[in-house]
């Protein structure tokens, strides 16, 4: 539902309904308030990284109960950071893209002799980071290598999803198979793009206005266009999930994803 965004309750809001219902139904409630909120979240204009990870730690704070549930709205988290970096390749935002697929959101820099870490600016190399008074890059390189220590905190959003849904057992490898072919051609048109010469969305249209019909054709046959088919599709299982939600896991490894186009 797009306008007013839907907001789950809070467990002391629901306080008296989970008295009446029990612990289990009220999660049922919040999680099924807050797929409400992910299906208004279904908007290119109102996708990216800062938002998704936010729903990320919504969902992880409103959730005690990982069941599958939550793994499958954990998923359709997983399909709008998939739109989004699919929308950003299609456009040339290649800094986006990367912040998605590869770039980790928190890395720390331990250094000898001192206590605590140092945060790795996102989107600068360490050597220039480091370089204050000394040019010599070489020189700076050097000392990293021989006096920092560097550690990943925070993977980036995609590589981070992907993990936990893997290790869930409740997501099936049909879906997992489609999120990594997806992942694949958004790596495949950045390379396309780039043999082009493509570096902005500019190039890109003045590339196209100049191109033959044939290159025309190949180049926007590798676009990756994703769509939030498969978004509303999880959403409409996760709403039968909710009015049973002791139904059986095999609705999830079998049946309920095999049979609603979630193959690679």
């Amino acid at each position: 539902m797009a306008g007013k965004e839907i907001l789950p309750p809070t467990r002391q809001q629901a306080g008296p309904w989970a008295g009446q219902q029990g612990e289990a139904a009220l999660s049922v409630q919040i999680l099924f308030n807050f797929n409400e909120l992910l299906d208004s979240k279904a908007n290119l204009f109102l996708l990216n990284e800062s938002v998704i990870e936010g729903l990320m730690g919504e969902l992880d704070e409103i959730t005690p109960m990982k069941d599958q549930g939550y793994w499958l709205t954990l998923a359709r988290i997983n399909e709008l950071a998939l739109v989004c970096a699919g929308n950003y390749a299609d456009n040339c935002e290649f800094s986006l893209v990367g912040d998605l697929l590869v770039n980790p959101r928190l890395v720390l820099v331990h250094v000898s002799g001192l206590n605590q870490p140092l945060i790795k600016k996102r989107h600068i190399p360490l050597s220039e980071q480091f370089q204050q008074v000394e040019n010599d890059l070489l020189r700076v390189r050097q000392w990293l290598a021989r006096e920092t220590r560097v550690e990943v905190k925070t993977e980036a959003l995609l590589p981070d999803l992907r993990k936990r849904l893997e290790n869930s057992v409740h997501i099936p490898r049909e879906y997992l198979d489609s999120d990594e072919q997806r992942k694949r051609r958004i790596a495949d048109l950045i390379a396309v793009l780039a043999s082009a010469g493509i570096s902005d969305n500019a190039a890109l249209h003045a590339w196209l206005k100049n191109a033959s019909a044939s290159d025309r054709q190949l180049l926007e046959s590798n676009l990756c266009r994703f769509g939030f088919g498969c978004f509303f599709e999880m959403g409409r299982l996760f709403r039968e999930w909710a009015q049973d939600p002791l139904i059986s896991n095999e609705f999830f490894l079998s049946g309920g994803f095999r049979s609603n186009g979630f193959e690679a």
